[in-house]
């Protein structure tokens, strides 16, 4: 239909605004005060991650995103301090204003975001994108760390202060007699036993203002 051609062409635009985002020396500046340990090559992979969490607001702007990343979410608070700019690349990028929230995160919303930074990064099922990796990579303090799958089946094995995105969501049924497959799928589209209940991460969702409909992201 021509309505989801013109919608296409829309995203596909709109994703281009994303993609040839330039991040202001001030933006830089104050995100590397913050984290005084991160290099130049850093800053370019936290713009990285920046920029694949704006091509998800982008791509789905109905979808219910979690923020999954403190330094990506440090970022984008800095971003937002030039407030001119940042209304602007919003207006180009999303065709409507983007704002932080104090909101939590939800399981749900970190689940959305993980599958649709999956396709993004066009990754393994059970691989982590750079927007759940990044913290770890850059050993951000009290960053998120995740694993894609802790192993567990029917419980979940956590190490640490590591998130289980397998068993992020909610308890999982004790194992059956026989076997370890069952009838509780998995969020990736595999199917056995989920367990474990959803363990921190993060404050910041988005919530958008104005036309455009749906929030952006961020448990709207």
């Amino acid at each position: 239909m021509i309505w989801k051609r013109l919608r296409k062409i829309r995203s596909a635009r709109r994703v281009a605004v994303v993609d040839h985002l330039q991040f202001s020396a001030g933006a830089r500046h104050r995100l590397t005060n913050k984290h005084t340990h991160l290099s130049g090559d850093d800053v370019h992979l936290v713009e990285a991650a920046t920029r694949q969490w704006f091509r998800l607001i982008a791509r789905h702007p109905r979808a219910a995103l979690s923020m999954p990343s403190l330094v990506v979410d440090d970022l984008w608070n800095e971003l937002t301090l030039d407030a001119r700019e940042y209304a602007a690349f919003c207006d180009t990028a999303f065709g409507r204003p983007v704002t932080r929230s104090s909101r939590q995160t939800t399981a749900a919303g970190t689940l959305a975001t993980l599958s649709h930074a999956r396709r993004d990064e066009n990754c393994d099922p059970t691989d982590l994108p750079l927007l759940f990796r990044v913290d770890q990579a850059l050993r951000i303090e009290h960053g998120h760390r995740y694993l894609a799958d802790c192993g567990g089946r029917g419980q979940c094995f956590q190490a640490g202060d590591m998130i289980c995105l397998q068993h992020i969501s909610r308890p999982g049924k004790r194992l059956k007699l026989g076997g370890i497959r069952g009838d509780l799928a998995f969020h990736d589209g595999r199917h056995g036993y989920a367990g474990g209940a959803f363990a921190g991460g993060g404050t910041a969702e988005i919530s958008s203002v104005g036309d455009g409909g749906g929030g952006g992201g961020g448990g709207s």
